[in-house]
């Protein structure tokens, strides 16, 4: 059980590397932050139903991962 939480808690080091990786290097992905940062922040403030945060979530996670995917392409 030790040696399964300590590769986890790598994988979860190692991505949050690859996520600063992002931010230092690409302008847009600051740009999204940014604005994911909002959406959440305004979200909030209108008291958003489960469901709408669920879509706001998986809006967000697909963003990042299409700029992900295009940083490590280029």
């Amino acid at each position: 059980m030790k040696t399964f939480l300590l590769s986890r808690l790598t994988s979860i080091k190692h991505a949050f590397h690859g996520w600063w990786y992002v931010l230092q290097t690409q302008r847009n992905a600051w740009i999204h932050g940014l604005v994911a940062t909002l959406v959440l922040i305004v979200g909030l403030w209108l008291g958003l139903p489960a469901r709408d945060w669920a879509v706001l979530i998986l809006t967000i996670a697909m963003v990042f991962a299409a700029e992900f995917i295009n940083t490590s392409i280029e």
